[in-house]
C-alpha cells in the first residue's frame, strides 16, 4: 500500500483484523456494561482537551485498571482539568459513570470551588454513590467558600425531598463553616 493512498482494512491479514478493530456487536452498543459513552468537550477542541477527553474516558470505563485510572487522575490534575471534569459530570446521565467522575474532583485534589453549588446539588442525588461521592468532594475542598455561596448551598440541601444521610452530613458541615 503506497503512503497516499486511503487506508483499506481488506489490505490487513487476517489474523491481525481482530486486534486492531475490534468486532463490534450492535447490540452491544448501548449496553453500559460493554461500551462507554460520555460525549465532553466543546467545537473548538484543543489537543489538551481531546488528550483530557481521554483521560475522562479512561476514569469511567470498566475495563481501565487501578493502575490506569491513578495514570489518568495523575494526568488530569496536571493538565489542571476542572472544566472538563464539570462538563463531563454535567452531561452523562450514567450514575455510576458519574459517581466516577465526582471521585475524580477530589482524587486530584483540583479547586473546584467555582462549581461548589453544583455539588452541593448532587449531594441530593437519590443515588448514594453520587451523593456521596459529592459530599466528598464538598468535604475535601480547601478553598474559602464565601457566605453567599454557603447560605444559597444550605437552601438547596434543604430542599432535598427524600431523606439522604449525605445531605444532612452536608447541612452539618455547612453550618460549621458559617458558624466559623
Amino acid at each position: 500500500m503506497k503512503h497516499n493512498e486511503e487506508f483499506d482494512l481488506d489490505d490487513l491479514p487476517e489474523e491481525l483484523k481482530g486486534d486492531i478493530v475490534p468486532e463490534i456487536d450492535p447490540a452491544k452498543l448501548f449496553d453500559e456494561k460493554e461500551y462507554a459513552t460520555l460525549i465532553i468537550g466543546s467545537d473548538d477542541t484543543s489537543k489538551k482537551n481531546i488528550a483530557n477527553g481521554d483521560l475522562v474516558t479512561i476514569l469511567v470505563s470498566p475495563k481501565t485498571s487501578r493502575e490506569e485510572k491513578d495514570e489518568a487522575l495523575i494526568k488530569l490534575k496536571e493538565n489542571n482539568a476542572t472544566t472538563i471534569l464539570v462538563s463531563a459530570i454535567q452531561k452523562t446521565k450514567n450514575l455510576k459513570q458519574k459517581a466516577s467522575l465526582l471521585a475524580a474532583c477530589w482524587e486530584t485534589g483540583l479547586d473546584f470551588s467555582k462549581d461548589y453549588l453544583m455539588f452541593v446539588e448532587l449531594v441530593n442525588s437519590s443515588d448514594f454513590l453520587v451523593s456521596f461521592e459529592a459530599l466528598t468532594v464538598i468535604l475535601e475542598m480547601d478553598a474559602e467558600i464565601d457566605s453567599d455561596t454557603l447560605k444559597k448551598a444550605m437552601a438547596i440541601l434543604k430542599s432535598n425531598k427524600t431523606d439522604n444521610t449525605n445531605t444532612a452530613e452536608a447541612i452539618k458541615h455547612i453550618n460549621n463553616k458559617l458558624n466559623a
